[in-house]
């Protein structure tokens, strides 16, 4: 297993992105027909929603939600000239997006970070064009496709991941003046997967998409440029998460581990029986004991110590094409991390991550 802090990825470092700076597509008309994946806003929501179904009219996103999903809130740029109502959004200049608590909001400034609210204002989560670098694996960029992205970590690094993934095909490259132009890629992966098990499968399942990746074997350049470009063949590209940084080895994982899950949906029923079930997110969990040598023990510790709710990118397995990869994948926290001394050459780790 391997464990990578990201780096974090400041305006500062982003140096182009399909996706705009705010997001503000045109708004929701009861006599438009929506194809899948046309995104509109509704402004008496502060929110932002993307069709699901082809022939979408006359359909209200906020309660129809077998035809839209919202994905994200309204991203008006702050202004201290505005008087916002309570519960209306906007955004900031660091790529937050913030919700009014009171009725009257004129003048007063947003949350100044780290903190996340104040007396007027709470943080609720990352514009679109930032999402893909918030930790949070339940937001996601959604822009149509193709979808690029370049950004500079400004340090060196040998790991990048992408998490959170709806896309059929994902190429990644980089470039450094220090090595004299391309120094990585351009490797493209095909997103597209299709398990099948025996006759019927093969002429009934439906294709899905590959949501996750990693790469362990970036060259570790100061200056390192990487370009990130995703295609979808229909609708919009979804990315939760890119995460680049520096892995830190923590042991081989033994057969046994557990891909879990917290779920967090409600199941209540009357005194007849009858059920009313309120379908929330499900958190994914991995539990699994790494076997390492005792000469490592003392990095992986320090690793703990810096790890302490912090998230990161916790991979199980290095192969992408194996059928546990992605249920090994967590981009998480970890709840527990207990190292006991096997023998005088080795030390088993056991850890429990969960998805954030």
């Amino acid at each position: 297993m391997r464990v990578t802090p990201p780096v974090p990825i400041t305006d500062a470092k982003l140096i182009s992105c399909s996706a705009t700076a705010i997001h503000a597509p045109a708004a929701y008309s009861a006599g438009t027909t929506y194809a899948t994946g046309d995104v509109v806003s509704v402004a008496a929501d502060y929110a932002i929603y993307e069709s699901l179904q082809l022939g979408n009219i006359g359909k209200t996103p906020n309660s129809e939600p077998l035809w839209w999903r919202q994905i994200g809130y309204t991203e008006t740029l702050w202004s201290s000239g505005t008087t916002y109502p309570q519960l209306a959004t906007c955004s900031g200049s660091n790529g937050r997006v913030y919700e009014s608590l009171q009725a009257g909001n004129l003048n007063h400034a947003l949350p100044v970070l780290p903190a996340t609210t104040n007396a007027w204002w709470q943080d609720v989560g990352p514009t679109n064009r930032w999402a893909v670098f918030d930790s949070a694996s339940n937001t996601q960029t959604v822009w149509s496709s193709p979808y690029t992205v370049v950004f500079a970590p400004g340090m060196r690094v040998n790991t990048i991941g992408v998490t959170g993934l709806v896309a059929n095909s994902i190429t990644i490259s980089a470039t450094s003046v220090f090595g004299g132009g391309t120094v990585y890629g351009p490797i493209t992966t095909d997103l597209n997967i299709r398990t099948v098990v025996d006759g019927y499968d093969y002429a009934f399942e439906p294709f899905a998409t590959q949501p996750s990746l990693a790469f362990f074997d970036i060259p570790p350049y100061s200056d390192i440029v990487f370009t990130v470009t995703i295609n979808s063949t229909y609708g919009n590209i979804k990315v939760g998460s890119i995460i680049v940084g520096t892995y830190t080895y923590l042991g081989n994982a033994e057969y046994g581990a557990k891909g879990d899950a917290l779920n967090f949906s409600v199941i209540e029923r009357d005194d007849y029986g009858n059920a009313t079930l309120v379908p929330r997110r499900s958190v994914p969990k991995v539990t699994a004991t790494l076997n390492v040598e005792s000469s490592r023990v003392n990095k992986v510790r320090a690793t703990r110590t810096k790890l302490n709710a912090v998230p990161a990118l916790w991979s199980g397995i290095d192969d992408g094409s194996s059928v546990w990869f992605d249920m090994l994948l967590v981009m998480g926290v970890y709840k527990a991390f207990e190292i006991t001394v096997d023998t005088l050459g080795n030390a088993k780790i056991g850890v429990e991550i969960e998805e954030i």
